[in-house]
C-alpha cells in the first residue's frame, strides 16, 4: 500500500487533470479562449514541427486554413495521468490518443504523451511547459461508416457541447421490431 495523499494533494490532481482535459476539449472545438485560459502568460508549447507561445498555439489551431481549420474534426481521447507537485509548480505526464480528418478518405493520427510544466497562479493552475511525445503517428485510410440519425460534432460554438443537456419532455422513442 502506498501513502494516502492528503486532501489538498488530490484535489490539485484532480484541478490538473481537468485542465489538461479542458486544454484538449478547446483545440477540439476550436476555443481560442479555452485554450488561452489553459496557459499562463509565460508559456512556451513544443509540439515538435510546431513551437511557440501559448496564445501562438490558440492562433495556429483556430486560425491556419492548410492545417487543423481545414480538418472536419480533431479528437483527442486522454488516458492516464500522472502528477507531481511541488508547492505551487507541478509536473504531469499525460496519455493520448489523437485523430484529424486530413481529407475525404484519410485520417492522420497520433499516439503519445504530453509532457507538462504547470505552475499555480492565484486563480488556479496553468502549464506553463508542454512538450509533445510522439510514440507513433502516420495517416491512415478511412470510410465513414456511420449510419445516420447520429448528433455530429463541430469544431465551433455550434456543437452539442454548447447546449446543455436536459431531459425532453415528450421524448420521442422508436423502437424497432426485431
Amino acid at each position: 500500500m502506498g501513502v494516502v495523499p492528503d486532501l489538498e494533494t488530490l484535489a490539485d490532481k484532480l484541478a490538473l487533470t481537468e485542465l489538461v482535459a479542458r486544454l484538449e476539449q478547446a483545440v477540439d472545438r476550436k476555443d481560442r479562449e479555452g485554450i488561452l485560459a489553459c496557459y499562463s502568460q509565460k508559456s512556451f508549447d513544443d509540439h515538435g514541427r510546431w513551437r511557440g507561445s501559448g496564445e501562438e498555439f490558440a492562433e495556429f489551431i483556430c486560425n491556419n486554413p492548410g492545417f487543423t481549420t481545414a480538418s472536419k474534426f480533431i479528437y483527442h481521447l486522454m488516458g492516464q495521468s500522472i502528477f507531481e507537485i511541488e508547492g505551487d509548480e507541478a509536473y504531469g505526464e499525460s496519455y493520448f490518443a489523437y485523430w484529424m480528418q486530413t481529407s475525404e478518405d484519410r485520417l492522420y493520427q497520433s499516439i503519445g504523451r504530453y509532457l507538462d510544466y504547470f505552475e499555480r497562479a492565484s486563480d488556479g493552475w496553468r502549464i506553463t511547459y508542454r512538450r509533445v511525445v510522439m510514440e507513433w503517428d502516420g495517416t491512415l485510410v478511412a470510410e465513414n461508416a456511420v449510419p445516420g440519425g447520429h448528433f455530429r460534432g463541430t469544431r465551433d460554438k455550434t456543437d452539442p457541447l454548447y447546449k446543455r443537456l436536459k431531459w425532453p419532455e415528450n421524448p420521442e422513442t422508436k423502437t424497432s421490431a426485431g
